[in-house]
């Protein structure tokens, strides 16, 4: 094999997981996990209260939107295409700002409230951050689909 072939070879590689996405019917099981989870989270809190069906009902809404998030649409064109990047680029750079701005401004305000000067601020968690980076990507994309019909 000589380098321009497999140069080739590699570009198509990279094409095809460019395009990956899973079928339609996917959306339909991440917003079913979403609901379970959701369902599942407010009766551990109310009832139950184990700290595992906490996590395990926090991270399935994370699988439910990414499930959710790389779905293919029913009509799969350029202009959805061009939507869905829109919608990562968005959510990355909302992302970034919500976090750096959000949390300390919670914590300022929380630690003001509760006269607790001169606290340290609390970090922001993985599952926080990756909320916000799905969520955002999700309502976006459907905002742009639907202001674009």
């Amino acid at each position: 094999m000589d380098l321009k072939s497999f140069m080739e070879y590699e570009r198509k590689s990279l094409e095809k997981m460019k395009k990956y996405q899973l079928p339609n019917w996917f959306k339909k099981i991440g917003i079913g996990i979403i609901l379970i989870s959701i369902v599942a989270f407010f009766v551990n809190k109310f009832s139950i209260e184990d700290i595992d069906i906490k996590l395990i009902s926090k991270y399935g809404i994370l699988v439910g939107l990414l499930l959710i998030s790389i779905s293919k649409e029913k009509i799969e064109d350029e202009l959805i295409t061009s939507l869905r990047m829109q919608s990562y680029t968005f959510s990355f750079i909302a992302g970034v700002i919500i976090t750096l701005l959000t949390n300390p401004i919670f914590n300022f305000i929380a630690n003001f409230i509760s006269q607790r000067q001169g606290e340290n601020f609390q970090e922001v968690g993985d599952w926080e951050i990756l909320w916000i980076l799905l969520s955002v990507q999700v309502f976006y994309f459907e905002f742009l689909k639907r202001m674009n019909k």
